[in-house]
């Protein structure tokens, strides 16, 4: 029985934005209903999204890819989606896996209401997102191909560093190092060579290494 509750307010705070209340987890068996909710918002042209997550104590990489996926559509469309209410664990995993530098996170639905006040309607210029679209667009094209995680991303050319190998040794030395600094250092010590956002994700996903407590144990020595 799949552990998750979904409502949806139209014209509380603001008639323009439509609130999404979700109570239980959000993983592989529960990410489509949710996905479900997006998708009739967005045929409806609602593109102003509020997610109240206080009830939500955990959400799994799937769960993310629900709110990533959909963001650059939104955007385009003067819209935004904006996540209310995580509780400390939620918000802890939002933060090491660098989601705070494409969804803004608020402490409570009133407030994350009122950051669309004063919005123009007019869709933004592409250009605008800046380094922001590159995340945005990599974490799309992964979740639109979920199932299949090992395409993607996934080859590169014998004269590149082993990015598996190099990502596993900065974790070694720093259990506290982003990914985008992973993404950095591999750049300047490959000669100019880049590395996607997910996959250095879905590396530290398979090796168990998202959780900051297993990024200790990994660093400091297992038992």
């Amino acid at each position: 029985m799949d552990n998750i509750r979904i409502s949806l307010s139209e014209g509380g705070h603001d008639r323009e934005v439509s609130e999404i209340r979700v109570d239980g987890v959000i993983d592989t068996l529960t990410a489509s209903e949710l996905e479900q909710v997006f998708d009739s918002l967005l045929r409806r042209g609602r593109y102003r999204i509020v997610v109240d997550l206080a009830g939500v104590d955990y959400i799994s990489s799937a769960g993310w890819g629900i709110f990533i996926s959909h963001i650059k559509d939104v955007r385009d469309n003067a819209g935004d989606v904006k996540l209310a209410n995580m509780v400390p664990d939620v918000r802890e995993i939002f933060e090491l896996l660098e989601f705070d530098k494409v969804l803004q996170a608020l402490d409570s639905v009133e407030d994350a209401v009122a950051k669309f006040a004063g919005s123009s309607g007019v869709p933004p210029k592409k250009k605008g997102f800046g380094t922001r679209v590159e995340v945005v667009d990599g974490i799309a094209e992964a979740a639109s191909v979920r199932g299949q995680p090992s395409n993607i991303l996934s080859t590169h050319s014998n004269s590149e560093p082993d990015v598996e190998m190099f990502a596993l040794r900065m974790l070694k030395s720093d259990p506290f190092v982003t990914i985008a600094e992973i993404r950095r250092d591999y750049s300047q010590q490959s000669g100019g060579q880049r590395i996607g956002w997910w996959r250095i994700f879905l590396i530290l996903r398979r090796h168990g290494l998202i959780l900051r407590r297993s990024r200790f144990r990994y660093a400091w020595g297992r038992a």
